[in-house]
């Protein structure tokens, strides 16, 4: 599937317009219309931030079947995560960021 389509598709499930979707995301109206129109497609950080205003993975907005190769141990996580809204996230990443920094003093 195009990546047109799918932002469409996913646009479709959180009932959200593509106004909605650039003031959330943070990106330009323009931007998310050639989006849309197939035009262009986003790079990294706005990709993360559009699967954030849509509360998907970035596996789930590029289809790219990594989601499937999640472990039973993890699965769930990952869900959990893209529930919580954009400061629970900016909390948890900051979290996970310091528990690595510990974990580097200690090897």
């Amino acid at each position: 599937m195009a990546f047109a389509d799918k932002l469409k598709e996913l646009m479709n499930r959180k009932n959200m317009k593509a106004v909605e979707l650039a003031r959330t995301a943070g990106l330009s109206e323009a931007a998310v219309s050639d989006y849309l129109k197939g035009k262009k497609e986003p790079r990294g950080r706005q990709s993360i931030a559009i699967a954030n205003a849509l509360e998907v993975s970035l596996d789930t907005l590029w289809e790219t079947g990594f989601d499937n190769d999640v472990p039973e141990v993890g699965s769930g996580i990952n869900d959990k995560y893209f529930l919580l809204n954009n400061d629970s996230r900016k909390i948890v990443d900051s979290l996970i960021e310091q528990l690595l920094e510990m974990q580097e003093k200690d090897n």
